[in-house]
């Protein structure tokens, strides 16, 4: 009986020893489960940034495409000018002027309406009032110089005079 009661405590000593053991490595497993949803969050966290950097860079790089050509358009609105100002004398200068603005306008640059319409202070460029009776105030009531617009974006404000009512009292 004695060895019985050996045996049953050298037993029971192997089932603590076996229990711990089973403890440590839950524990262990725990902590590895745990570590891994970490690192998978962690990983998904970087996933989701490097997919907003590639969006990004992506719609970067079509603006600058779609805007690559506004210096050289800026740079040649003078010339534009010129031509539209000798169009109005000139029946040759008329073919040139309607040749350049085809080509900018495929490029495109589009002219700002100006005359006529509300002041806009994001279009037009107020360069004086006039006063007038037949234009609403705050209306475009003529245009010096044209505005224009390159892919919806101002290039050049519209050199503008707005209406303003007679008799208006001054400032």
């Amino acid at each position: 009986m004695a060895e019985d009661a050996e045996m049953s405590l050298e037993q029971k000593e192997d089932q603590c020893d076996s229990e711990a053991k089973i403890e440590e490595l839950e524990l262990q497993l725990c902590q590895a489960r745990s570590l891994s949803e970490e690192r998978l969050d962690l990983l998904m966290h970087c996933r989701a940034d490097l997919d907003n950097v590639l969006r990004r860079s992506a719609r970067e790089k079509e603006e600058n495409v779609k805007y690559a050509s506004e210096k050289l358009i800026a740079k040649l609105l003078p010339v534009l000018d010129s031509l539209d100002q000798a169009a109005k004398h000139d029946e040759g200068t008329k073919v040139l002027y309607a040749q350049l603005l085809g080509i900018l306008s495929a490029e495109g640059l589009t002219a700002i309406d100006a005359v006529g319409k509300k002041f806009d202070p994001y279009q037009h460029e107020a360069l004086f009032q006039v006063e007038t009776g037949e234009l609403e105030e705050g209306t475009v009531a003529e245009e010096i110089q044209k505005g224009y617009l390159f892919n919806s974006r101002v290039v050049r404000f519209s050199k503008v005079a707005v209406a303003k009512p007679l008799n208006a009292a001054k400032i």
